[in-house]
């Protein structure tokens, strides 16, 4: 007779098998081209459609974008110490996008330091500025895709261009993030480059890779977790790299906005973090995958009940990361991508708000989960697990109908999925690392 305990795998291991019948490299690799060609053909109709900036599909093009051109044509024309003004913010949007409905709002909230392509951008038609804003934001998200690649190993040989289709196609970053015009490229980048700085081993590397760290304050809410796992994994390498990056930077903020400017972005910045915690109709909550987000949606912005499961998840979750970060600070190298993988799935999840284009990161935190799963098959008697193999596809999936359902029932399922991935990290890693403590 069956055994309880081993129901769950036998369950896992049988959907597997016949996703697995479905699916391979040839047939992904279809699917991808195929939703990347679907999506360059509603592109371009999208630019041969628009006017004043709005397409025949109803949104206006680049969608985001919006918020980072009217600043920097604020920048150019009122004054730096303006581009945080809401009021102002929405005549010019009014203006730009006169079809736009009237109570539609997109304020200007990134580091001052952020704003600096955009008064050059905002030089351009509004079209033309987000074209370039495309390029520039595909050609990061490719870069740092293979950076990250190159400084991996295990890898199956001929793996890479099916890796960056399925990177390409992934919703969050196609649709979210790319044609939405948002800034998620920005920090995949900057995590590849200290990622792949800290494969490199010398502390010279390390304090680069801290640098390149430090450029995700164009949204803070990414040193959530990320600046806890770096103390307590002992990374003072990349924190000094981190604390230099985000010394110049500050002076950087100064010089383009002036205190003034700087003032306006805190306030603002304090303005929107007390929104997310109480407000029930600013945020769109479909559209955000946190925790905060999630019970928001499902209970309602002033439930207790809503309250009482965010404290209680993240008090169970919190310790129990601190103890592994803090376990694995000296385990041997090969684990180290382990802790960057778990730190970055559960940056999404345990969070103020974020939203599903910041997802995009997750691609990341696969990668690095992947490389190590892969050198382990390489090394011994060990199968890729059946269980990351169905997170894998419910993480493809998901993305492309979590929003309607979030929008009908306000059940996010892609912070389920981004939460099982998480626990699957730190479970590995807490259960391998211990084992493997260098001398």
């Amino acid at each position: 007779m069956t055994s309880l305990a081993s129901l769950p795998d036998k369950v896992l291991t049988g959907g597997w098998n016949v996703l697995q019948r479905r699916l391979n490299r040839s047939d992904i690799q279809a699917y991808c081209l195929m939703i990347l060609a679907v999506y360059a053909v509603l592109l371009s109709i999208s630019f041969a459609t628009q006017v004043t900036g709005r397409t025949i599909f109803g949104p206006q093009l680049g969608a985001d974008f919006g918020a980072f051109y009217i600043a920097g044509r604020i920048y150019n024309t009122v004054g730096p110490a303006r581009i945080y003004d809401r009021a102002l913010h929405h005549q010019v949007y009014r203006e730009l996008f006169p079809a736009a409905p009237a109570d539609e709002e997109l304020p200007y909230l990134n580091a001052p330091f952020f704003i600096a392509p955009f008064p050059l951008l905002a030089r351009l038609p509004y079209a033309w500025a987000y074209l370039c804003w495309f390029l520039f934001s595909l050609g990061l998200y490719v870069a740092g895709f293979s950076l990250l690649w190159r400084s991996l190993q295990g890898w199956p040989v001929n793996g890479f261009p099916v890796a960056l289709l399925l990177a390409l196609s992934f919703m969050p970053f196609l649709v979210e993030c790319l044609a939405g015009g948002q800034t998620s490229a920005i920090g995949f980048f900057s995590l590849a480059l200290a990622l792949s700085c800290e494969q490199q081993g010398s502390p010279r590397a390390k304090l680069l890779g801290g640098l390149a760290l430090a450029l995700c304050w164009y949204k803070p809410t990414l040193f959530v977790l990320l600046l806890p796992m770096l103390v307590l994994t002992r990374r003072w390498a990349m924190f000094g790299g981190w604390l230099l990056g985000t010394l110049a930077l500050a002076l950087l903020s100064w010089l383009l906005v002036g205190t003034q400017g700087c003032q306006n972005y805190l306030r603002i910045l304090f303005l929107f973090a007390d929104a997310s915690a109480n407000s029930a109709t600013f945020f769109k909550s479909w559209k955000y995958v946190d925790l905060n987000s999630f019970a928001r949606a499902l209970f309602g912005a002033q439930s207790a009940l809503r309250w009482m499961s965010v404290v209680l998840v993240v008090a169970l979750a919190l310790p129990w990361f601190a103890l592994v970060w803090w376990r694995t600070a000296h385990a041997r190298a090969e684990y180290q991508p382990l802790v960057w993988a778990g730190t970055i799935s559960a940056t999404l999840v345990f969070n103020i708000y974020l939203g599903i284009y910041d997802v995009t990161l997750v691609v990341l935190s696969v990668m690095l989960t992947a490389s190590v799963l892969y050198r382990w098959a390489n090394r011994r008697s060990f199968t890729f697990p059946t269980a990351y193999k169905l997170i894998l596809v419910a993480l493809y999936l998901v993305p492309w109908v979590t929003q309607p359902i979030a929008r009908m029932i306000g059940v996010q399922l892609l912070t389920l999925v981004l939460l099982w991935l998480t626990i699957y990290q730190f479970n590995l890693l807490g259960e391998a690392a211990p084992r493997t403590r260098s001398i």
